[in-house]
């Protein structure tokens, strides 16, 4: 209980946490996830020339989040069926 987290000791270790996040620290999940999708979005685009670059995103974003978190998008055809 007495000891305080967080505090790099030697230069190695400074420079290593200095390389994972911007103050010291490692990214946010949400920049961890924002990084991914657009590394994901840059490789698959140009693949893909015919989808929305912003309905990629939100797609490789859905994808990318754990299974607890993901979205789905669902709608009602015309013969009444859900489709996603």
């Amino acid at each position: 209980m007495g000891r305080k987290g967080g505090r790099s000791t030697s230069d190695a270790k400074r420079a290593a946490s200095r390389l994972n996040g911007a103050f010291g620290g490692r990214p946010r999940t949400a920049e961890l996830l924002a990084r991914r999708v657009r590394d994901a979005q840059s490789l698959l685009q140009p693949a893909l020339p015919n989808i929305d670059p912003g309905d990629l995103g939100l797609v490789l974003s859905c994808l990318f989040r754990p299974p607890r978190h993901r979205q789905f998008f669902m709608w009602r055809d015309k013969e009444g069926r859900y489709a996603f």
